[in-house]
C-alpha cells in the first residue's frame, strides 16, 4: 500500500502521519517477519511550499540574506524561496529519520513541491502528485497551520482535497 501524508508542521498533520503508520501496520502485520524488511508499505511525506513572487514593476534594492550585499528584490525573493525549500527538506528528513528507525518495515520517502499560497492550488499539487505516484490513500490532518480548529472542523486544504481528489482521502481529527 502506498500512502501519502501532506505535512505542514502542524500537530494535526503529525497526527495524520502517526495514523498513516498505524494503518500501514494493520494492512501488513507480518511485514517485519518477511525477508524484505521494507514490505510493510510505502509512506510518502510531502510538503507543498508556497513560493513568493516578484510583483511587476516593483524592483528595488535589498540586502542579501546570504551575503549581506545589495541585491535586487527578485534575487532576494529567490534566496528566500531557496532557504524555505532547504529548511523543509531538512524538517522532512528529521521526521523521516525519527520514524525510519522505529518503523523498519515501512519504506519512507519525502518530497517538497513548489506551489502557491492558495489552499486550492496546494490541494491540486497534492492530487497531481498522488496521481503520478499512483497513491492508494491520502491521509491528511483536519486542519493545518492556517486552520482554527476550535471554529472549523476542516481546514481549507483538507476540504479541497476531499472535494477534488481522485484518490481516497482520510481526514484525521
Amino acid at each position: 500500500m502506498k500512502v501519502l501524508v501532506p505535512i505542514d508542521g502542524s500537530d494535526p498533520s503529525l497526527k495524520a502521519l502517526e495514523y498513516a503508520i498505524y494503518l500501514l501496520k494493520l494492512t501488513n502485520p507480518n511485514a517485519d517477519q518477511s525477508k524484505n524488511k521494507r514490505s510493510g508499505g510505502e509512506l510518502i511525506l510531502i510538503n507543498v511550499l508556497p513560493q513568493f513572487h516578484m510583483p511587476l514593476g516593483f524592483e528595488k534594492p535589498m540586502k542579501s540574506i546570504k551575503t549581506n550585499q545589495v541585491v535586487s528584490l527578485s534575487q532576494f525573493i529567490e534566496e528566500m524561496n531557496q532557504m524555505m525549500e532547504t529548511e523543509w527538506i531538512n524538517k522532512l528528513s528529521k521526521i523521516k529519520a525519527r520514524y525510519t528507525e522505529s518503523e523498519s518495515d515501512i519504506s519512507i520517502r519525502t518530497t517538497v513541491l513548489k506551489g502557491s499560497h492558495s489552499s486550492r492550488a496546494i490541494a491540486e499539487n497534492i492530487i497531481k502528485f498522488s496521481t503520478e505516484e499512483q497513491i492508494d490513500l491520502i491521509v491528511v490532518g483536519n486542519v493545518g497551520l492556517g486552520g482554527i480548529s476550535k471554529i472549523k472542523a476542516l481546514g481549507s486544504v483538507s476540504r479541497n482535497l476531499i472535494e477534488i481528489s481522485n484518490r481516497p482521502v482520510l481526514v484525521v481529527h
